[in-house]
């Protein structure tokens, strides 16, 4: 059995066990610049190989987790980029920027994992540019963190573009992004693949927004550290197709950094000619792969067929590729072949489509063939050479109901449906059917086009109305209309067919929209994300102190509640706060903070001066309350929730009938000045062996013996002291 590290990492351990020796040790001591820690070990001296790395192995493992913990994460993005795609990333920019002499002798290294620590050792710029390379990768075929826009380049080309004054759009962005210091600019020609034209990559690296940690010197001693993280997005321009993809994290900044890299190299006037934000809706090849001819009198289309079509089965991994001539109907050959509509409606989606279409213009034009091939972000329209052949392709794609203009949400419509937005935010899943959101008072229609929801599938089952019953459903003889049956087969009637829509949330886009409500409380500050629930808005300015201000998703859910309050507790030090909820709640204390439902503080949907005076004014009251108030209280709230007020102490939330049970106890026996409530009196009816077995085990150490303790033997009291 070979030996067990505890202190190695996985990564580092795997560098360990494949690198060359030397090359492992220039990662082990390796240093980014002057103010690093020197990493010098008393290294083992062996002439065999396997000796010398079992050594070493055991040596790194003698050391600390601070010592261990940087070399770990360079060992983790050196072997990202040794995998079978990032190895291919970080040879591409090895063609593009290293010189001939320099190029034979990363060639020359024995292996693809020695090439990347080459590259990492000795040309740091040009490893982080791989990886930003490998991570938009990433992005454009899985469509996270990614945004597509259709441009007009006019006469820019790649080469023009390469030069381009890289400080002209480093200026103009670091403006636009309101940023504290210069954003640095990286470009990288990337040539044709199978899957993609020759293209341009810009990477943009920017400050973040001013952070801080607090580092705890030898001496015990605490000291505040300022910084800025690093934050990065990119972009990839396609002028045979006059598309830029961008990618990153916020979606504000994909659309900051498209438009002004058109602004500057295209030098469009965006007031005038805005980037097109298109996205391609598939969903109706759901129910029939037949298109019906429009009857304009300036074209006359005289066939508009689908000739091929690539669907995803179950999950986006697997797909199923038809592809007919023209004289085929794809329809019928669907139906004989692969079970036509009832593959159709159970498929996960569309990957690709490709039409086409035979037209002439009257009275005199001969009749013209264009192809059209688009997916649910890109077409080959823009790369059309033809004016008219493009105008043509967008005008039919949007007479079918495929080519959607993405329009943002606008600050008034925000401020009419913020509440409902906010129900949104706070929803458990990311999945939501049509009757769901016109249940929440919004317009499915009108999110998609505002880039918030997208569609995901068509249901085959459906709860009634009532909610008590399921319905069987299947797409109707006549365009829109859904037959539904029930569990036994009876029919239930027609429904139509946005019954059946199921859409999923862009968290990314929806998270913004919220945050930028809140910019007024907010700021620039710091915005971090604590837990998949709860966010930290860093500080908020009350009267004369800074107040922590934290937001919080799903506080109806027991336990994800009881994880956010644990959470809370552990950020005391802050002192007393504000958490803001999406939707109203019943609770006013969470941690040693104040809870403000949000939807009961907004004025006309906006966080205007009243609201902020308004939120003032209910932190000042519920402040005193926030550790513990002046009298032992249980607050109930239902019979699932309540909330326990010992003075001095942070307020309790206490989830679920038997925890109310247990502390309503002590809570009687406590103002009756009895000594305490025997173990079996206090359990019985909750089905539990010991009190405190009423709370979970990840948070039980934070309740018991801080709110109630086993006083003696066999007997239970509050601790109020």
């Amino acid at each position: 059995m070979g030996q067990r590290y505890n202190r190695i990492g996985r990564e580092t351990l795997q560098i360990a066990d494949t690198a060359p020796m030397e090359l492992l040790r220039q990662i082990v001591e390796w240093q980014e610049d002057e103010t690093d820690d020197q990493r010098d070990l008393d290294w083992p001296a062996s002439e065999d190989e396997d000796a010398f790395r079992r050594s070493v192995k055991s040596l790194l493992d003698e050391q600390t987790i601070e010592f261990l913990r940087p070399i770990e994460d360079r060992c983790v993005r050196i072997n990202q980029l040794a995998s079978a795609n990032g190895i291919k990333s970080l040879s591409h920019v090895a063609k593009e920027r290293l010189s001939h002499e320099q190029y034979q002798e990363f060639d020359a290294q024995p292996n693809e994992l020695c090439r990347c620590i080459w590259m990492f050792l000795g040309r740091q710029q040009d490893f982080r540019d791989a990886e930003a390379f490998h991570a938009v990768r990433q992005y454009r075929d899985h469509g996270r963190m990614y945004d597509a826009f259709e441009a007009d380049a006019g006469a820019a080309t790649i080469t023009s573009v390469q030069q381009m004054d890289p400080g002209t759009l480093a200026g103009l962005l670091t403006t636009r992004l309101d940023l504290p210091s210069k954003v640095d600019i990286s470009t990288l020609h990337l040539q044709a693949t199978p899957t993609h034209r020759p293209s341009l990559l810009v990477i943009v690296r920017h400050a973040g927004p001013l952070s801080s940690v607090f580092h705890h010197k030898d001496g015990g001693q605490r000291k505040t550290i300022y910084f800025r993280p690093s934050n990065e997005a990119s972009l990839v321009w396609t002028p045979d197709e006059g598309l830029i993809e961008a990618c990153g994290a916020s979606p504000q900044v994909r659309m900051s950094v498209a438009e002004t890299f058109a602004e500057v190299v295209f030098k469009t006037d965006l007031s005038k000619k805005p980037l097109s934000w298109r996205y391609y809706d598939l969903s109706r090849f759901h129910s029939s792969l037949t298109l019906p001819l429009p009857p304009w009198d300036d074209v006359e289309v005289g066939l508009a067929k689908i000739i091929e079509i690539e669907m995803r089965l179950g999950t986006w991994a697997r797909r199923l590729s038809l592809r007919v001539t023209i004289d085929d109907d794809i329809e019928d050959t669907a139906e004989r072949w692969i079970g036509g509509g009832r593959l159709l409606k159970r498929v996960e989606g569309f990957s690709r489509v490709n039409l086409a279409v035979k037209y002439k213009r009257p009275p005199k034009e001969r009749l013209r063939s264009l192809e059209i091939s688009f997916g649910d972000r890109r077409s080959n329209l823009q790369s059309k050479p033809s004016v008219d052949d493009r105008d043509l392709g967008y005008r039919l794609l949007q007479f079918w109901g495929i080519l959607k203009r993405l329009q943002p949400l606008e600050y008034k419509e925000i401020a009419e449906i913020l509440p409902n937005l906010l129900e949104l935010h706070d929803l458990p899943e990311d999945e939501i059917s049509w009757g769901h959101l016109r249940r929440l008072g919004l317009d499915p229609q009108r999110l998609m086009d505002g880039g918030v929801i997208a569609f995901k599938a068509r249901q085959s089952r459906i709860l009634s109305d009532q909610g008590d019953e399921e319905i069987l459903v299947e797409m109707g003889k006549r365009e829109g209309e859904v037959e539904a049956e029930d569990l036994f087969h009876e029919p239930s009637g027609k429904l139509v067919s946005e019954d059946t829509r199921l859409y999923v949330l862009k968290r990314d886009w929806l998270d913004e929209i919220v945050l930028n409500a809140l910019r007024p409380l907010i700021g620039r500050g710091r915005i971090e994300n604590v837990t998949e629930d709860l966010i930290s808005l860093g500080t908020w300015r009350g009267d004369h102190q800074d107040i922590p201000l934290f937001l919080v998703r799903r506080i109806d859910q027991l336990e994800r509640l009881q994880m956010s309050d644990h959470m809370l507790r552990s950020r005391q030090g802050g002192g007393i706060g504000v958490v803001l909820t999406a939707v109203g709640t019943p609770l006013t204390h969470l941690g040693p903070n104040v809870v403000v439902p949000l939807p009961e503080i907004l004025s006309d949907g906006k966080l205007d001066d009243a609201s902020i005076a308004d939120l003032r004014q209910r932190f000042a009251a519920g402040r005193w309350l926030a550790m513990g108030g002046t009298e032992v209280a249980l607050m109930s709230f239902g019979n699932h929730l309540a909330m326990l007020y010992i003075p001095g102490k942070v307020p309790l939330p206490v989830l679920g009938p038997n925890q109310i049970k247990i502390l309503s106890k002590l809570v009687k026996a406590h103002k009756a000045s009895a000594p305490g409530v025997a173990t079996g009196e206090l359990i019985e009816g909750t089905g539990v062996r010991s009190p405190a077995d009423a709370w979970k085990s990840n948070v039980r150490k934070s309740v018991v013996d801080v709110y109630f303790e086993n006083a003696q033997r066999g007997l239970w009291r509050l601790k109020s002291a």
